[in-house]
């Protein structure tokens, strides 16, 4: 399984601008043309340029599993003809919640921030067709900025307890470990982007860190 260090324009943060699932990787249109290959060999997945919200911070603007996406409401309709071309439902999240910060999720469940209003958790389970569950662990309500999960494997919040990590296992149905990225920064989606084939990394990982990511997502 791949796992290679980069960064995007010299940002380490690159799970800030790409987000993928086991089939597609949606990047940022002004992608680095050297990144492209870099992104193939690690998450071999169909490269999908796009902006959302005109940006290209893809990983705040967008929770996606294999079956849907999330978007967040400020998302122009003329962006997602893209993914719905890819034939991925697509939801809209209501505007004062990012999704990719707010939502985690791989093809089993989705874990949600316990205040986004219940009222879309219907839908948000719907779109990504998987059971939805919300809580608070380790005082963190944006559940999607401090863990990365697949359908492999899952980059815990490091300051998890260990129940609390049992308990992420158990509602995504894999095995994996605590960790910081980039040098110690607590928020792992911002510092890598995974699927079950690979990963990418900041080039600021150590080396401790990248033998927790690879225990992570596929020990």
């Amino acid at each position: 399984m791949p796992i290679l260090k980069t960064s995007f324009y010299k940002n380490a943060h690159v799970g800030l601008f790409i987000r993928a699932n086991d089939k597609f990787a949606l990047v940022p249109k002004n992608i680095h043309e050297k990144m492209v290959p870099q992104v193939k060999e690690a998450l071999q997945a169909e490269i999908v340029p796009i902006f959302l919200c005109q940006s290209p911070v893809l990983g705040i603007f967008s929770a996606l599993n294999s079956n849907g996406v999330i978007v967040s409401a400020l998302t122009e309709k003329h962006e997602i003809k893209p993914l719905k071309e890819l034939g991925l439902n697509i939801y809209f999240l209501t505007e004062q919640f990012a999704p990719g910060n707010n939502i985690l999720c791989n093809d089993k469940a989705a874990l949600l921030n316990h205040n986004i209003p219940r009222s879309e958790h219907k839908k948000i389970g719907d779109c990504l067709g998987v059971e939805v569950f919300a809580q608070q662990v380790a005082n963190l309500n944006t559940v999607g900025s401090g863990n990365v999960v697949t359908n492999k494997g899952l980059l815990a919040f490091h300051e998890l307890t260990d129940v609390e990590l049992k308990m992420f296992e158990k509602i995504f149905q894999v095995r994996g470990s605590k960790t910081t990225v980039n040098l110690g920064s607590p928020a792992n989606s911002y510092g890598v982007v995974a699927n079950s084939h690979g990963a990418l990394v900041g080039d600021g990982t150590s080396g401790a860190e990248m033998a927790k990511v690879y225990e992570g997502l596929f020990g």
